[in-house]
């Protein structure tokens, strides 16, 4: 058994950096964007709409005082896997939340300009709940979604989670196995749909799915990259096409090739099947070297979010 990696002090720094940004991000997507315009993505965040304005509490301790209890179920009905990353990533995240309102600011004096352009109303400045930093409801929940993605998504890369509804989705994963997929859909609907009708307009419940859409986008898309890579499985027509493949893939593109050994269903064929990865573009290359020495063959061309090793990316572990 190999050791375990050492833990470096740069590593622990960027793990906090990591949690600390993505939290900000959150927060300012949440508190300038989301929850004046009553736009509830789901999770715990959207449920603190509901104590925001109805009974003024501050969004960042609703969701903290949610946050607490279904941690501890989690660690007590799931394991120690919703431990301190957990509690570390929702503690910060809500509390930024509270601390980057556009309320705060104003008592601060900062980014007054800013938000009295957007928030004056006959002469007067709204009702502190509703502060936005914008005064159009698409543009607050475009600009919402994708600071609330960001963030979230670089949470999730510092191996931390802002807790909500992760905790509720796995305790239906392990006591009545219902797919991850299908618990969130589950529960993030059931909050949607519940701040929509508290709110009594059916038109937020449109926005807050397109928020919830639009965030999980870019929280892939930090957690995962843009794909600019892709992988090719190259089933040809005879072995000899095979090899002449592999070696313009080796000078051409500089890239290396995988045998894999497989059989044909109806013909119980031997055939040499190619697997290669290469940059999305070296794809019209790839094509033109496979149709010049093998026009019959067989290509199925994926994208791919990570390739780790030589040619790619680094193996280094810096945690």
């Amino acid at each position: 058994m190999g050791e375990r990696p050492q833990v470096s002090v740069y590593g622990l720094f960027k793990q906090a950096g990591g949690i600390l940004l993505g939290s900000l991000i959150y927060g300012i997507g949440l508190s300038w964007f989301l929850l004046p315009y009553k736009v509830a993505p789901g999770g715990v965040g959207g449920l603190s709409q509901i104590f925001l304005h109805f009974f003024g509490w501050n969004a960042g301790i609703s969701m903290l005082a949610m946050n607490i209890p279904l941690w501890l179920l989690g660690i007590f009905f799931i394991g120690r896997e919703f431990g301190l990353g957990t509690f570390i990533g929702f503690f910060i995240s809500s509390l930024m939340v509270d601390l980057v309102a556009p309320a705060r600011l104003y008592k601060w004096g900062l980014l007054v300009p800013l938000i009295e352009k957007y928030n004056m109303v006959d002469g007067k400045l709204k009702h502190m709940s509703e502060l936005a930093m914008t005064d159009e409801i698409l543009i607050a929940t475009i600009a919402g979604s994708i600071f609330l993605g960001v963030g979230i998504g670089l949470i999730f890369k510092s191996r931390a989670s802002t807790g909500g509804t992760d905790i509720p989705v796995a305790f239906l994963k392990k006591k009545f196995n219902i797919s991850v997929g299908n618990g969130y859909l589950i529960i993030e609907t059931a909050i949607i749909l519940f701040t929509g009708i508290m709110f009594g307009d059916l038109n937020l419940i449109m926005w807050s799915y397109f928020a919830l859409f639009l965030s999980s986008k870019f929280v892939d898309m930090v957690t995962e990259g843009l794909s600019r890579v892709k992988a090719a499985h190259i089933i040809c027509s005879d072995n000899e096409a095979a090899d002449r493949i592999k070696e313009r893939v080796f000078n051409e593109l500089e890239r290396g090739v995988t045998y894999i050994y497989g059989e044909g269903g109806y013909t119980g064929q031997e055939k040499k099947i190619l697997f290669v990865s290469f940059s999305i573009r070296q794809s019209a290359q790839l094509k033109y070297i496979i149709l010049q020495e093998d026009p019959e063959a067989f290509i199925i061309m994926n994208e791919v979010h990570d390739v780790i090793g030589s040619g790619f990316k680094s193996r280094g572990i810096s945690l």
